[in-house]
């Protein structure tokens, strides 16, 4: 999903009375909408593909976190040993191919 760099902004009382257009908008346009109250932004209406695709990158980031973490602390071993100890998971039912 190629979110656009500027959201539409719209009141939180344009969603009870517009809510057809809105999703439309989100639909068609692929980008979200920020709902504002009292003039500051509050929430962010989003189709269900783009919160997945957040929640996907999320994830992607905590593990590229990890991982990172792991290599400043010396957590790491050779491919080989890595390859070796997935197959034995394999072999044993501790991991699914």
């Amino acid at each position: 999903m190629d979110m656009q760099p500027f959201p539409q902004i719209r009141p939180l009382s344009d969603l009870r009375v517009s809510i057809g257009e809105i999703t439309e908008f989100v639909d068609n346009e692929q980008s979200p909408v920020v709902l504002t109250k009292h003039g500051r932004g509050k929430y962010v209406f989003l189709g269900i593909d783009g919160y997945n695709e957040l929640v996907a990158r999320r994830a992607l980031y905590q593990l590229l976190d990890e991982g990172l973490d792991d290599i400043a602390n010396g957590r790491t071993q050779e491919l080989g040993a890595a390859m070796q100890e997935i197959r034995e998971g394999i072999k044993h039912g501790q991991v699914q191919n």
